[in-house]
């Protein structure tokens, strides 16, 4: 474990007047090891993406609150991470931490600055009494694939249109879509399309979109505003106010 960083990291967030607000140029760009009650100390004081890097079937099992999910052994999981908004902390955690270890270095390699590693991974977490949800349903039906002629006759067709570039394992996503379907009952005449970046990397690639989730405004079938992240529906409806 690398004390000097976890010394300095705790002095920045008993130091800032809002822990959630701590300038990531100074945090040290490497990973930092943290213990189970450092870890949930950070996911309370500085909530953030926490990335649950196991098998399907380990996940079945069980896993941490408000985990989003992407498997170490996928064959594109350095581009699924690389998805991941940057600029913010990123936790990350496996069974027992090998993985983990791996794969935060891949991280600052991808260009995440605030990476932390929970040392003992969920097998320690779960020894030492932590809170775990149990069961999640790991299969889903197979998503739509979007033609880009598809989505050219949605723009063409329809005056208003919201595209918005998600995947099933990222729970900012996941959180979005109760503020899409207000947006939906709340703006009629606003057409919402989701589109699962997993399925259609070809589409977002030429719509220039890197990260999830990715929300597109067109009006007119221009594009005249866009967003990353995670927005509530206030702030989504003030999006389509030029």
């Amino acid at each position: 474990m690398k004390f000097p960083n976890l010394i300095l990291l705790f002095s920045l967030l008993t130091s800032s007047c809002n822990s959630n607000e701590i300038d990531s140029n100074s945090i040290p760009v490497n990973v930092l090891d943290v213990e189970n009650h450092q870890m949930a100390k950070l996911l309370i004081d500085n909530p953030s993406v926490l990335l649950d890097i196991r098998t399907p079937e380990e996940v079945s099992e069980g896993y941490l609150e408000n985990a989003s999910f992407i498997n170490f052994y996928d064959e594109d999981f350095i581009e699924k991470a690389g998805w991941i908004k940057k600029k913010q902390p990123i936790y990350i955690y496996c069974h027992a931490g090998g993985r983990s270890s791996k794969a935060a270095e891949m991280l600052l390699e991808l260009g995440f600055r605030e990476v932390y590693n929970l040392v003992g991974g969920y097998s320690k977490w779960i020894e030492d009494g932590f809170p775990v949800t149990k069961s999640v349903n790991i299969k889903r039906k197979r998503d739509k694939s979007f033609a880009l002629q598809d989505v050219t006759n949605i723009l063409e067709t329809n005056k208003n249109v919201v595209l918005v570039f998600k995947t099933p394992w990222c729970l900012p996503c996941k959180k979005l879509d109760a503020v899409l379907d207000s947006f939906s009952n709340n703006r009629p005449n606003w057409k919402v399309v989701k589109i699962n970046m997993d399925a259609n990397k070809e589409l977002a690639d030429n719509y220039k979109v890197k990260s999830v989730p990715s929300i597109l405004f067109f009006k007119n079938n221009q594009l005249f505003k866009s967003n990353i992240g995670f927005l509530n529906l206030n702030d989504l409806q003030n999006k389509i106010i030029k």
